[in-house]
């Protein structure tokens, strides 16, 4: 008896870090195809409102969809290494530099201010360059992400929900 309950708690065991391991293949497959370590971004925030909401999960890829360099209307995620993770705002400004590097000026649609005033780039840059911009969005889903925000932050799910909904 003691045999089988020992055998059915390894297989269980097992189960779950086959079912680990698999989210985590996914997870690196998918930053491979979108050349990207975040290729899948939730929003936890209002600066993006109405574009994007809290909850909203949004895919991201290495380029933007035009193809091209960065322009005004794209919408980059950037990192910060000041921050715990990335964020994204609308561009609103693109500058070239001496050896034409693209220097960026975001802003979120729901921000009266734009990101160098707002303090949200690192070191207190005035903007930031492409070397900076690790993807740009490509498309996303609502909703779905609330499952992320409840298990950073159960509270929070409440008073998103009704501020969704109280538009």
């Amino acid at each position: 008896m003691l045999s089988l309950l020992r055998s059915n708690l390894i297989w269980s065991i097992i189960s779950v870090l086959q079912t680990i391991s698999a989210c985590f293949m996914i997870w690196k497959g998918a930053s491979i195809l979108a050349g990207t370590p975040y290729p899948v971004v939730v929003v936890i925030t209002n600066s993006m409102a109405p574009a994007f909401n809290p909850g909203d999960i949004l895919f991201i890829h290495h380029r933007p969809e035009h193809g091209g360099g960065v322009r005004v209307g794209d919408l980059p995620v950037i990192l910060n290494p000041d921050r715990s993770y990335p964020f994204i705002h609308r561009v609103v400004g693109v500058l070239h530099g001496d050896n034409e590097e693209a220097m960026v000026l975001t802003k979120g649609d729901n921000n009266e201010l734009n990101d160098s005033v707002g303090m949200m780039y690192p070191n207190g840059q005035e903007y930031i360059s492409r070397r900076e911009i690790v993807g740009f969005v490509r498309g996303y889903v609502p909703f779905l992400g609330w499952v992320v925000i409840l298990l950073q932050n159960p509270g929070r799910v409440i008073e998103g929900l009704l501020s969704r909904f109280m538009q």
